[in-house]
């Protein structure tokens, strides 16, 4: 290209991304630089591109710096930083600014986004001084990998080099195609990761920086990190629980050798003021000697002593010789000279400082761990993005391991291993590993914690656990209620914590847990205070699930809140209200608060064109079964006879709305006026014909034939629904229902029924010896058909003369006090809701004959008809047809009488 042809010269900059840096407080804006060299018609001729940081340090934050202010400024004056990213620069800031230094002013702890550190970002590290990110090159990763062929100390110098180099994203695509450099660190943690615990922090920190890029995970898996860090993680568990088991047995013994020291030095002294012989005296020093000794080599120093079982990996080359050296000391402490100036109170101070200090040194040790243990945790739940890998870690028991970590107190920790919980939580499996594994019960202990970050995530994994019947039954048993309430003051944990108490609500045996908690005023404080524009569906639905409770329904309406509540379900047309308040209708301690909103009930229910609402309403006013309430008043005043008969028409309206309006029909029917102006006004044949609608649905026909229950209650109705009603007649169809509420209220129906009429009594009897006897009747078509030796000539139409008044009360094959006792069965068989079917359904005959001839009269229940016919013989004795009164009277011979 000639000079002459490059007459303009751009330049573009793109803001890439904004991140604190890792040593100090500065932040570092990474960006895209553009150089473009265009032509005289404006066309690029030569361009090039790089991307640059830029390191903005933040001389001035400390722990009071406003970092709102200070963002603001930062944005203002780097022109690198858009403004619609002021957010995002503080909360940089605010996580600079609580991030915790360590001595080369590297970060171990991150709030938003626990991220795992390494001995290279800790002041414990090896040769951490001398380590700087800035001195690092990619260029040099030969000379790092280098390194790990020597021994351990290099090993850790060059793996925390590379660490420094995975660090920066842009490396991690020339590590990748570096196979040296990743199978020489692969091999090494694999062959030394029980050496030293800063190498495998190094080594799985760099690998982690590779998880967390879905690209790369095809690299972490082909070496198999995920499968080894598994193994890592349990033997740390497997080594956490028996430092803690030895520390506590550590203290017991030295709680009892300091008790023995101080006895056995009482008598030592007691003794040598009495000797007179040298000698004496020195065999008594030497037992103390030998007493105190035996006491002392079982107190652990570093990592244990010649007499502990060891575990491999436990110790180190300088615990090994700290053990040793202060072994010697110990010996010459109690050396025969030293032995005869021991004072007591002082021996029990050294042992009591032995133990303090291996205490603190196990709890190093313990801080070490939690490092590993948390970028091993958040590698594996990068890789877990793959449903697959996931599931095999469950079949590792991925799970239990996690349910031992929550024992540990490290927020950052128990942060990423509740988040992990949460993410296998979507998965039934993992519920039922967690229910087996005890984990709702070790979330109240992280509940605690006095960590926001700890607390939401722990809420979440709470929430998906709570989906299980089981588990929500061990949260209430554990206490978790009071605990939820105490949170649910706070904003940030408000949306999570309602959801969790309305699953909880949903269970009826712990919606009387939440009256002994503060939550039904602050719930309703929630409620009444809260924008009416917004929608606040978790604490309504909450609000309602409690109200059935009768005790949570009295508090509720409290401090006059039942007037506020009304107000602004009637404002709003609101219908989740509305339904709430019909809950809390439902009980006897507090209809009586309602009979004031009566009145605006039943009009809304005229007027109002909100469906929803209407059938609410509704509800509200078929809970009013007070004694003093004059329904009839209340139809005639708000005219609501004429909208009754119009939803009564079958497919006219919702059945929800119907369902409701017949409930409100029972509950007005028990006052005598409101029957007699329904029976005026055909309500009940409107009933009738719904009843031929919905005759499948059980809850409907069981309202509707309460209606009736009602109406044949009353003197001044009752011929009415007798006499211009099919009402009987059904009803008596619906005698032997599989349903046990409407069996109950029919035969019920059906008694007042056969008092006050004695055409429909007859006929009530003939049918329920139809019923009782509907297998003997059966045998006797038969033997008519095939026997016709017994004399039952010819036809099968005179067996009609067995159905005469006398033959059913002669020849019923139960006693009168036997069919009370089924009539009595009948009405306390708790059976389940099912479609009701009509008594002259085959099915039903079967099912219901079969076993009451099984219960009461123990014949046998097989579908063979020669043994129904021969079970039939053994307990009747049929005898010829009878035509007079003569051959009745010969009934009350011996042979006629049933076996």
């Amino acid at each position: 290209m000639q000079s002459d042809d490059a007459r303009y010269l751009k330049r573009k900059i793109r803001s890439r991304s904004i991140d604190v840096h890792p040593t100090e407080k500065a932040l570092v804006v990474t960006y895209e630089l553009e150089a473009l060299i265009l032509g005289d018609l404006g066309d690029p001729l030569l361009g090039n591109r790089k991307e640059c940081q830029k390191i903005i340090r933040l001389k001035s934050l400390n722990e009071t710096t406003n970092c709102a202010a200070l963002a603001k400024e930062v944005v203002e004056k780097c022109s690198l930083i858009h403004p619609n990213k002021l957010e995002e620069v503080r909360h940089l800031i605010s996580y600079l600014q609580k991030r915790r230094s360590t001595g080369n002013g590297i970060s171990s702890e991150r709030g938003e986004s626990p991220r795992p550190s390494s001995s290279c970002s800790s002041s414990e590290g090896p040769n951490s001084n001398s380590i700087l990110p800035e001195k690092v090159s990619i260029n040099d990763i030969e000379q790092y990998v280098e390194l790990l062929y020597e021994d351990i100390p290099e090993k850790v110098n060059g793996s925390a080099l590379i660490l420094q180099l995975a660090r920066v994203p842009d490396n991690l695509v020339e590590l990748a195609n570096n196979e040296s450099a990743l199978s020489a660190l692969s091999r090494v943690l694999r062959e030394d990761w029980k050496k030293s615990i800063e190498l495998s922090i190094n080594i799985v920190y760099i690998f982690f920086c590779f998880s967390a890029y879905s690209q790369f995970h095809n690299i972490v898996l082909q070496y198999k990190i995920g499968s080894l860090c598994m193994e890592i993680l349990d033997y740390e568990l497997r080594r956490y629980d028996q430092w803690k088991d030895e520390l506590e047995s550590r203290r017991k013994k030295c709680e009892i050798n300091c008790s023995s020291i101080l006895q056995n030095s009482s008598a030592a002294g007691d003794n040598n003021t009495s000797l007179v012989v040298e000698s004496k005296g020195q065999e008594n020093n030497n037992e103390v000697r030998r007493r105190v000794l035996e006491g002392i080599s079982h107190i652990p120093i570093a990592a244990g002593d010649n007499r502990r079982r060891t575990m491999e990996g436990i110790s180190t080359p300088v615990e090994v010789y700290d053990h040793r050296r202060r072994h010697s000391e110990i010996v010459r402490a109690f050396s025969p000279n030293s032995m005869r100036n021991m004072d007591p109170k002082d021996e029990h101070k050294r042992i009591t400082e032995e133990y303090d200090k291996m205490k603190l040194k196990l709890q190093n040790l313990i801080k070490k761990q939690d490092q590993l243990l948390r970028v091993i945790i958040y590698l594996l739940l990068n890789l877990a993005e793959n449903t697959k890998v996931e599931d095999k870690m469950r079949k590792k028991n991925i799970c239990g391991m996690l349910a031992k970590t929550l024992d540990r107190e490290n927020a950052n920790l128990l942060h990423l291993v509740v988040t992990f919980l949460r993410k296998l939580s979507l998965f039934k499996e993992n519920v039922d590993d967690m229910a087996d594994l005890n984990v709702v019960e070790k979330l109240p202990k992280v509940l605690l914690i006095n960590n926001p970050e700890v607390i939401e995530v722990t809420l979440q994994l709470l929430f998906n656990l709570s989906f299980d019947t089981h588990l929500r039954e061990r949260m209430v048993r554990v206490g978790s209620i009071p605990k939820l309430v105490s949170l649910l003051s706070d904003q940030r944990y408000e949306i999570i914590v309602l959801k969790i108490l309305y699953h909880l609500s949903m269970d009826d045996r712990c919606k009387s847990m939440f009256t002994y908690t503060d939550c039904i005023p602050m719930v309703m404080s929630m409620l009444l205070e809260s924008s009416e524009e917004e929608e606040h569906m978790e604490l309504i639905a909450l609000c309602i699930n409690l109200a059935i409770n009768k005790r949570n329904a009295q508090m509720m309406v409290e401090n006059n809140r039942l007037q506020c509540l009304m107000e602004r379900a009637f404002r709003n047309q609101d219908s989740l209200i509305m339904k709430m308040i019909r809950n809390i209708a439902q009980h006897e301690g507090t209809k009586q608060n309602f009979v004031e909103f009566v009145g605006d009930i039943a009009q809304a229910i005229v007027r109002c064109e909100n469906e929803d609402f209407v059938v609410e309403c509704v509800g509200v006013l078929g809970n009013m079964t007070i004694p003093d309430l004059d329904f009839s008043q209340i139809m005639q005043r708000f005219n609501m006879i004429p909208w009754i008969t119009s939803v009564l028409v079958p497919g006219k309206h919702e059945d929800d709305l119907v369902l409701e309006v017949v409930v409100l029909l029972g509950t007005a029917a028990s006052d005598e006026g409101c029957a007699t102006l329904f029976c005026k006004a055909d309500v009940l044949l409107s009933l009738i014909e719904l009843l031929k609608a919905k005759q499948e649905d059980d809850e409907m026909v069981l309202q509707i034939i309460y209606v009736f229950y009602q109406i044949s209650r009353h003197v001044a109705t009752r011929d009415y629904l007798i006499k211009e009603t099919e009402a009987p007649a059904y009803l008596i169809d619906l005698m032997h229902d599989k349903n046990a509420q409407i069996r109950k209220i029919c035969n019920a129906c059906l008694e007042i029924i056969a008092e006050c009429n004695k055409e429909w009594a007859e006929r009530i009897k003939l049918e329920k010896f139809r019923w009782h006897n509907s297998q003997w009747l059966e045998m006797v078509e038969s033997s008519v058909v095939e026997e016709p030796a017994y004399g039952m000539s010819g036809d099968v139409d005179d067996l009609s003369s067995f159905y005469t008044e006398d033959m059913i009360q002669r020849a019923l094959m139960y006693p009168s006090d036997q069919e009370e006792n089924i009539t009595a069965d009948n009405k306390t068989i708790n059976d389940p809701l099912t479609r009701p079917r009509s008594r002259h359904s085959h099915e039903m005959e079967a099912e219901f004959g079969d076993q009451l001839f099984h219960n009461k009269s123990g014949l046998s229940t097989s579908n063979s008809s020669e043994d129904l016919v021969r079970n039939g013989l053994n307990n009747l004795v049929l005898g010829p047809l009878l035509s007079s009164d003569s051959d009745l009277e010969k009934m009350e011979d011996s042979q006629y009488v049933m076996i």
